[in-house]
């Protein structure tokens, strides 16, 4: 179970990250939160991944 948690736990970071884009954007250059934004859809990836280790341990 833990499992599926790290994989939610992934798509909500990956969430915050976009979600606080524009509130950011007074204090970082946009090119730096563009790249963070992107950069951090790994963490789909990993939170995919993980669902797929949790329904072949099965």
């Amino acid at each position: 179970m833990w499992i599926v948690t790290l994989g939610y736990a992934m798509f909500a970071v990956y969430g915050l990250i976009v979600f606080l884009e524009y509130p950011l954007l007074p204090y970082f250059p946009y090119a730096t939160l563009e790249l963070l934004e992107h950069g951090s859809a790994i963490l789909i990836l990993g939170g995919l991944l993980a669902f797929f280790i949790a329904l072949t341990r099965n």
